[in-house]
């Protein structure tokens, strides 16, 4: 018991360090999509949704676009992912973290770590 409690603390803790990074919506989902693009950069959003267990690929590409620059209301996001076209298939859109997304991610994994 004590060893969820710990965990439990500890993603109470990454998720408050998100927030309060980034803003006050980022939500548990948004950060697992962030940490699977950044140990799966440049999967397709299909072939990301298999690391996410937890999603639909609704709420994946909903997810997505507000953690761009853009978000589904059209407002200025984070800008912390982007969507490339695959060169072989234009219809397939590739997942990448931007510069600031990984910035983001590595201060994230040091806040989180220690």
């Amino acid at each position: 018991m004590e060893a969820v409690t710990a965990e439990m603390q500890q993603l109470e803790k990454a998720l408050r360090f998100a927030r309060s990074s980034l803003s006050a919506d980022i939500t548990a989902q948004r950060l697992l999509i962030l940490i699977g693009v950044f140990f799966h950069e440049g999967l397709s959003q299909r072939e990301l949704l298999n690391f996410l267990d937890s999603t639909s690929v609704t709420a994946l590409s909903r997810n997505i676009a507000d953690l761009s620059s853009l978000t589904t209301k059209k407002l200025p996001g984070p800008g912390l992912l982007e969507l490339r076209a695959d060169p072989l298939n234009l219809r397939v859109k590739r997942v990448f973290l931007t510069p600031k997304g990984r910035r983001f991610m590595k201060r994230w994994f040091a806040a989180s770590t220690s």
